[in-house]
């Protein structure tokens, strides 16, 4: 099975994202065309979006392009809930939660109204060990998602210790990476 991971284009700038609800920026538009052109010799099985509006506003533009027939919407592939935080202006971030960002959160701590590091992962890894199951090995699978969500995911399939403390994997927006799995029964 081959899955892309394709993070979404650039939304609006200098806000906490996590479940914001962001249009795309006229550059995230372009980075978008950009990837698509990319795939279009790549025929995909399958699209997975998150539901939030940079990742749904993604995926219509790959959708277009790429000729492919329907999007499934997860709510599992936003990204973290930063609560309180969503869509929050830095500046005004910083005011009211001075010091509060995401690789400050201890394991099991949440931000307020939000999620914890630890529910986090677990909610990405099940959705993750579904997709596996769900899917044989000839497939071609395109995930339209958020930094956060392929940080877990990558962690997952390399077999790698999965920290909020520390970024190992990172896909700029309108870029993807492809990981190549085979499943074994």
């Amino acid at each position: 099975m081959k899955v892309y991971l394709l993070r979404h284009g650039q939304d609006t700038l200098n806000k906490r994202g996590g479940w914001s609800n962001e249009p795309l920026t006229s550059s995230g538009v372009e980075q978008i065309k950009k990837a698509a052109h990319l795939l279009v010799d790549v025929k995909f099985d399958a699209l997975l979006s998150s539901d939030l509006l940079r990742a749904v506003e993604t995926a219509a533009i790959l959708r277009s392009i790429l000729n492919l027939d329907n999007v499934t919407y997860c709510r599992e592939l936003r990204e973290v809930n930063n609560g309180l935080l969503a869509g929050m202006g830095n500046k005004i971030a910083e005011e009211r939660f001075p010091d509060l960002y995401w690789n400050t959160l201890k394991w099991d701590e949440k931000y307020p109204e939000g999620e914890s590091p630890k529910e986090f992962y677990e909610r990405i890894k099940q959705y993750w060990n579904r997709i596996i199951k769900e899917n044989d090995n000839e497939r071609s699978i395109m995930i339209v998602a958020h930094s956060g969500v392929f940080e877990v995911i990558q962690n997952l399939v390399y077999g790698t210790e999965y920290s909020n403390k520390k970024q190992r994997y990172k896909i700029k927006t309108g870029e993807f990476v492809v990981i190549e799995l085979n499943k074994y029964d």
